[in-house]
């Protein structure tokens, strides 16, 4: 739940630099200017290249580099969904199959 806030927060903060046509080195604005505050979601779109300062304080959302961030999220996303689903089948089999303790007649 924790991580879905985190992406919604960041979804956030790249509209917000959309929004404002932030979208190249030229276009970089101050975070005052696009009324934002700065927090762990913003740090973690920096660290992932997402958010680019080209200097003065200034900073615009390098879009290939958030689409990039999505798909890879989209993949790991399914992946796991795979994996659960994979999981909960095998458990079905072990239980009706005998395999935990249960023994058919």
């Amino acid at each position: 739940m924790l991580t879905a806030m985190m992406m919604r927060a960041q979804r956030a903060i790249v509209r917000r630099f959309e929004e404002a046509g932030a979208t190249s080195m030229e276009s970089a604005r101050g975070v005052e200017e696009l009324k934002l505050t700065p927090g762990i979601a913003w740090y973690q779109l920096l660290e992932r290249g997402v958010l680019r300062c080209p200097g003065e304080g200034r900073y615009f959302v390098d879009l290939a580099r958030w689409e990039q961030l999505s798909g890879q999220r989209r993949h790991h996303t399914w992946v796991m969904v795979v994996a659960v689903v994979a999981l909960v089948l095998l458990l079905f089999w072990l239980r009706t199959a005998g395999g935990l303790g249960h023994h058919v007649p």
